[in-house]
């Protein structure tokens, strides 16, 4: 990782606001959706470690939650991504309670290029398929950009589901990009209910596979059981 927030960029920052059902008492109301503080770092790494782990759909497909391995090598990952200071989290007016977080970070033409051609480096299957959407898509060259925004995991708290929150949580990425002088925004999306919302946020599709060709061809990787059936990595362009 050679990216760093800049200095004087604000942090946290609220990035973005909107409305909708309060499922405690059935209002509209107001949220927002701002960087995560980094007295919060640990809370949600316990969240990407239970909830992500045991609800996205190719975490489960692998049961992730009970791979020791998969999780001391995504835990990393997490700690790294909350390092850059650029994740998202969304809260309600009025409480510290989470409604949702995306973990996002910052991805270098230069760095990229080097973790692709890395044979010594340690991967998940998921990074493994994740890697290789990623160079099928080839971001950096089809847009013409040297750095993106991208995301190792979106989640919406179960109490919070069906409110719409994902859209706007995603939304919140063009501010944030815009903040940072970031004109792209990508990501893998695994699964039906992310790339409908990623779609109902403005991303559109740039690459799509289907799980059941990994286990026969590159990456070579077996999701048993898995409840979708492609994967895409979607992106959205950010107009000034």
């Amino acid at each position: 990782m050679t990216w760093f927030r800049p200095e004087n960029l604000k942090f946290p920052e609220i990035w973005y606001s909107f409305e909708a059902k309060d499922p405690d008492i059935g209002n509209i109301v107001k949220y927002r959706v701002q960087d995560i503080p980094e007295d919060r770092f640990k809370e949600v790494e316990h969240l990407m470690e239970t909830i992500f782990n045991r609800d996205e759909v190719s975490c489960r497909a692998i049961d992730a939650v009970n791979n020791q391995q998969f999780n001391t090598i995504r835990s990393s990952i997490v700690k790294i991504t909350l390092s850059q200071k650029i994740s998202l989290i969304c809260f309600k007016e009025g409480s510290d309670e989470i409604c949702g977080i995306n973990l996002l970070e910052i991805l270098e033409k230069e760095s990229e290029e080097k973790n692709f051609q890395n044979p010594n480096q340690v991967k998940t299957d998921l990074r493994k398929v994740a890697d290789f959407i990623k160079r099928k898509a080839d971001p950096f060259n089809k847009y013409n950009v040297d750095k993106y925004i991208s995301a190792v995991g979106l989640i919406v708290i179960p109490k919070y589901r069906g409110l719409n929150l994902a859209t706007e949580i995603l939304k919140a990425r063009v501010p944030l990009c815009r903040g940072l002088g970031i004109k792209l925004t990508g990501t893998v999306f695994t699964g039906p209910a992310s790339q409908k919302a990623a779609q109902k946020a403005g991303f559109v599709n740039d690459y799509e596979a289907r799980y059941a060709d990994f286990e026969d061809s590159e990456p070579y990787v077996k999701f048993p059981n898995i409840a979708c059936e492609t994967i895409k990595f979607m992106t959205l362009r950010i107009m000034e």
